[in-house]
């Protein structure tokens, strides 16, 4: 069976997620939404830099869903509930790269979401590598331990390379330190607080809350990275902790540690990937890291390795998110999710 999908935005995510769509054999690339007034008829392939493919993007959301899509690809910068809500009314599954399982959204618009979804009998559901699909894996592993007491999980990444690093300012990057960037964080990270909550579902870990804390780094000098720069004295960098709590006990940690370039005050180590532990019988250690193919190496997009592996796995999940019950899913309701070969 061929899905029928429609792009939505052609931004750094998005140009990674739409070469993933033309390669994928059971996906039909028919449209694509234009996020500016420039893009507005200019051909998807030529916005995601391949050769002209003969659908043109445009901003006209009727003219999208006329051409009666399965599913929406969603990568935009930021989530928007009144999108999202009109494609799963108008019956369109979404895909998206900036969703978890909503609860940090808050009540109304999560409950508006799920209406939405019943009306239409569509699907929502959001991946990329994390939130997602890293935390996803790290689940997986308790099932090779016996009765395992936690689960550890450490992102760790310089952000040097980085093309879409002036996006880390609704952070506080750039900024002075302030004690307000602590409850910013927590609001602008609620999809980690919620992949806590995915896991536990998984491993059926009866959790009493999700608790978080945040440390800032600054920068000792001015320093500019891809045209953004960032003052002496200023944030460029912050470590982000989530643990799941059962009682006063840690069941699910997840540590997060972005910076931007070495010398941040403080320092922590990084592993450019992710460290993730259980801790059982046996005790379990995994590390994760990647590095560019041939034709990334190829084609100049060796510098950022986060746009397509953010892309692929909002991918590779469509045919099941189209499959799925009406809704919001996460991957504690769907099948196991798997790539697919395509032979040169």
């Amino acid at each position: 069976m061929t899905y029928r999908v429609v792009q939505w935005t052609t931004g750094h995510v998005g140009r990674e997620a739409a070469r993933g769509i033309l390669r994928h054999p059971e996906l039909e690339l028919v449209g694509g939404y234009a996020w500016s007034a420039e893009k507005e008829g200019r051909d998807l392939g030529e916005l995601c830099g391949l050769d002209p493919i003969g659908v043109a993007a445009t901003r006209d959301v009727d003219r999208l869903l006329a051409l009666e899509p399965d599913c929406v690809c969603y990568t935009p910068n930021q989530l928007d509930p009144d999108e999202v809500a009109r494609l799963l009314e108008a019956g369109v599954n979404v895909a998206s790269s900036y969703f978890v399982n909503g609860r940090t959204l808050g009540h109304g618009v999560r409950g508006r979401l799920e209406k939405a979804a019943s009306v239409g009998g569509a699907s929502v559901f959001g991946a990329g590598i994390f939130p997602g699909f890293a935390n996803f894996i790290a689940a997986l592993m308790a099932a090779a331990s016996s009765d395992w007491k936690k689960i550890r999980f450490l992102e760790s990444v310089d952000l040097t390379h980085y093309d879409a690093i002036a996006n880390y300012t609704n952070l506080g990057w750039s900024f002075d330190p302030d004690e307000k960037w602590h409850d910013v964080n927590r609001q602008v990270l609620g999809q980690y607080a919620e992949c806590v909550d995915v896991m536990a579902d998984m491993l059926r870990v009866p959790l009493d809350e999700v608790a978080f804390d945040y440390e800032p780094a600054v920068t000792p000098e001015e320093r500019t990275i891809n045209g953004f720069t960032m003052p002496q004295g200023s944030l460029a960098g912050q470590r982000c902790t989530w643990k799941g709590m059962v009682g006063d006990r840690s069941v699910i940690e997840l540590d997060v540690v972005w910076n931007a370039g070495k010398g941040l005050e403080p320092e922590w180590p990084v592993h450019h990937g992710y460290t993730m532990e259980v801790e059982g019988s046996p005790n379990i250690h995994t590390r994760v890291k990647f590095s560019p193919s041939p034709e990334q190496i190829q084609s100049g997009r060796v510098a950022d390795l986060a746009n397509p592996i953010t892309a692929m796995p909002v991918v590779n999940a469509i045919p099941a998110v189209c499959d799925a019950a009406p809704g919001i899913r996460t991957y504690a309701d769907l099948p196991l999710i798997t790539g697919r070969y395509v032979a040169d």
